[in-house]
């Protein structure tokens, strides 16, 4: 990993001291001080930006028992030409923020996407949640908040109206504490479905991974009805929640992190990295040729079967 040693690279990400490089940086294109190829960058939906197609997904980050390891696979991921961050206030209660804001410290904040959630659904609770959220992150504002878990019809209905939260975050937007408003679901594609035809959110963050294919599936069920809508889609659960990574597994990491690249409408990948190793592994795997047709169709055979919650934890059954 270049020339600092790993012990180095620790100490001076959890001190901030990347800060003055990275900016020095900044101005080349994204990956040149690393890697050969720079991650490829596509549209975020409707929402005027273009992001690196591989981000970090920074709920492993609040797991870890060492700050400075959390804090440097942020610096890592962005050193390398990531730049769209999730992460949530429900991560370790607010540790995950934390660390991915000390390690963004001093990079050009307008060049960033940094999306945050809400479990709330009372509009006063979410905007209280989201100052908190800010003080954590070290930032003035974030570019989107995600309406987090949207779990059934009831819910969906309950996002509506005086009160509730999506006035809140519309009040948030006007205010210039948040850009953009998202969504979130794990449970069934049917609900975010019915969601987008409410309402106009600008992203949504949804599992992609070969045995979503095979139940409940958001890639085949909510993908081309976001597309339809502008709706810019953010790839989670690419490796369905670690069911995908046990011992013995037929596929692999990186043949996961292609996968969803290549479903189309997504826009980024977010998997999770709880280590360096990990979140290099992942953007290697991002620059690569993205499998076809028939590549995809034998990776999801290699996959199966579907084991309801032994596969995925997540869905409804």
């Amino acid at each position: 990993m270049s020339a600092l040693s790993r012990r180095e690279f620790l100490t001076r990400a959890s001190a901030g001291v990347f800060a003055a490089d990275l900016l020095a940086r900044s101005a080349r294109p994204q990956g040149e001080a690393h890697d050969p190829k720079p991650i490829p960058e596509r549209d975020l939906g409707r929402t005027g930006r273009r992001m690196p197609m591989l981000g970090l997904g920074c709920f492993p980050l609040g797991t870890l028992g060492s700050e400075a390891d959390g804090v440097a696979v942020v610096a890592r991921a962005l050193e390398s030409g990531a730049r769209y961050f999730d992460t949530a206030p429900s991560y370790a209660d607010g540790v995950s923020e934390r660390r991915v804001g000390k390690g963004l410290k001093g990079f050009p904040r307008e060049k960033l996407w940094i999306a945050t959630k809400t479990l709330e659904r009372d509009g006063d609770r979410a905007l209280a949640e989201l100052e908190r959220s800010l003080e954590r992150l070290g930032m003035e504002y974030v570019d989107c908040v995600q309406v987090h878990e949207v779990r059934s019809s009831e819910d969906v209905a309950g996002l509506f109206g005086k009160g509730a939260v999506i006035a809140a975050l519309e009040s948030a937007r006007e205010k210039n504490k948040i850009r953009h408003i998202g969504i979130t679901g794990h449970r069934d594609p049917a609900f975010l479905v019915e969601a987008i035809g409410r309402y106009a959110f600008a992203t949504a963050l949804v599992p992609v991974n070969p045995l979503d294919t095979l139940h409940r599936s958001f890639t085949k069920e909510f993908l081309p009805k976001a597309r339809e809508k502008g709706v810019a889609v953010i790839a989670m659960k690419i490796y369905a929640g670690g069911a995908l990574l046990h011992e013995g597994s037929k596929v692999t990491a990186p043949e996961l992190v292609r996968f969803a690249l290549a479903q189309p409408g997504v826009c980024v990948a977010v998997p999770g990295a709880d280590s360096i190793e990990h979140w290099d592994e992942a953007r290697a795997a991002a620059v690569e040729p993205l499998p076809d047709a028939e590549a995809q169709a034998k990776l999801i055979e290699r996959a199966g079967p579907h084991l309801g919650k032994k596969s995925e934890w997540y869905k409804n059954l």
